[in-house]
């Protein structure tokens, strides 16, 4: 009984003190690897804390073993893309009925690196291939590509649209585009721009999971696939799939769903394949925070596809914090009342660049051993402890009160007396003068 008083004891102390940590609130923790070396440490958030964590991950908390709380900065890994646009002069715009449509396009310059193009037209509901063709004189002509296509489609369920071209770097002050129309109108076309695109890609994580089932719907010609992930609250970015078919066109929904049971739409996609630069395979999942996932692919009049291999990714996230050599440090996480901390570190952090990055590890998830013994203590064993610490709170809280109104009575008498004092030295000061003045 005195071990669990003690434990009571213990929790109160916790809760009464100011301070946002006390390893009496959160309920999970995981090892970090020391290292032998200082700097400023980087450790990637895995499925275990997300799983155990609030959904922004806002009670994550970085201690040291002295139980002292750590400043740390998380960090999602997004890819950067550095873009440099112009408008070149279209000219010559010309149509061949039942043939293409072509015109040319005037950089001005020489050697300026390119390596997207946009074609910005008012019309929908196409499919174009395109041919694009680059000169340093207007005269002679290097075919750069001529396997790519554009496209628009709008119904009812869905927009998808693509009037972006890719291909390999080109620096030429003349290019020619030819559209492919065959026997459909000829596009109208507005303007064009030309881009010098750079992307660093960020790293993403694969995040594990199984298929629950896999069906091919004939009566509503789709194929239904339903995915658990295993651990919850995990944020998902994409979905790749891929096909052992060459050439196909798709549109994909995505629900979602905590119990596998009650569905939400969280999106739409388009998967396509016309050749081996124009296709795309992935499905955007940002939206998705929840444990279970539905794709529904619908094959319209077309045979299913055969899915080769399905992978799913997650942004990066990383914790950043300052660690010394061969310190241990403990990340806590599974407290829903936290709030989100703010340390000045994070401010600090972009200009700590001379700090030598260590790469850590987290360590296996194991339970708080002092939450858990003043859960079991509190809610299984001796649940009267529970009214026990409330009175006992409120009595300290009603001591408080008292002495704090005492405080202030005492502090309003001894104000009250320094007035008296003050109003009686100024009276007799005054009678004084007085006295002098009429000798």
């Amino acid at each position: 009984m005195m071990n669990k008083i003690h434990v009571f004891l213990l929790f109160f102390i916790a809760i009464a003190v100011e301070a946002d940590f006390s390893k009496f609130d959160w309920e999970y923790k995981k090892k970090i690897t020391p290292t032998d070396i200082g700097g400023i440490a980087e450790v990637r958030v895995d499925a275990e804390v997300y799983n155990r964590s609030k959904r922004d991950l806002s009670d994550l908390r970085v201690v040291s073993v002295e139980m002292e709380e750590i400043p740390y900065k998380i960090k999602i890994m997004e890819s950067e893309t550095e873009t440099v646009y112009f408008e070149p002069k279209l000219y010559n715009l010309s149509n061949v009925p039942g043939k293409y449509t072509e015109f040319y396009l005037d950089m001005n310059k020489k050697n300026q690196i390119i390596n997207k193009l946009h074609i910005e037209t008012p019309d929908k509901n196409f499919r174009r291939k395109i041919e694009i063709w680059g000169s340093d004189d207007g005269i002679n002509w290097l075919k750069i590509r001529d396997d790519a296509n554009i496209f628009s489609f709008y119904t009812e369920d869905y927009r998808t649209s693509l009037t972006d071209i890719k291909f390999p770097v080109a620096k030429r002050r003349f290019y020619k585009i030819v559209i492919r129309n065959g026997e459909e109108k000829p596009l109208r076309i507005n303007r064009c721009l030309v881009y010098d695109e750079q992307i660093s890609k960020a790293t993403l994580d694969d995040i594990p999971f199984k298929i629950l089932s896999r069906e091919e719907n004939k009566d509503k010609n789709r194929t239904e696939i339903v995915i658990d992930f295993i651990y919850d609250n995990i944020p998902k970015r994409e979905l790749n799939l891929k096909f052992a078919s060459d050439g196909y066109y798709r549109s994909v929904w995505v629900f979602d769903s905590e119990d596998a049971e009650d569905w939400q739409r969280i999106g739409s996609g388009i998967i396509y394949r016309y050749n081996r630069e124009d296709r795309n395979n992935l499905i955007d999942l940002e939206k998705s925070r929840n444990r279970y996932l539905k794709l529904i692919i619908y094959n319209q009049d077309d045979s299913p596809l055969k899915i080769d291999d399905i992978s799913i990714k997650s942004s990066r996230r990383i914790i950043y914090f300052p660690v010394e050599k061969n310190e241990i440090y403990y990340l806590f996480y599974g407290n829903p009342d936290a709030r989100s901390p703010i340390y000045e570190f994070e401010k600090i952090l972009p200009f700590m660049e001379s700090e030598k990055r260590v790469l850590l590890n987290l360590g296996k998830e194991n339970l708080n051993e002092d939450f858990s013994r003043v859960k079991e203590v509190l809610v299984k064993e001796e649940p009267f402890l529970i009214w026990i610490m409330i009175a006992f709170v409120v009595l300290a809280l009603g001591y408080l009160i008292v002495k704090s109104l005492k405080g202030i009575n005492e502090k309003r008498r001894k104000q009250k007396k320094r007035e008296e004092w003050k109003k009686r030295y100024e009276k007799q000061k005054s009678e004084r003068l007085q006295k002098r003045k009429f000798r």
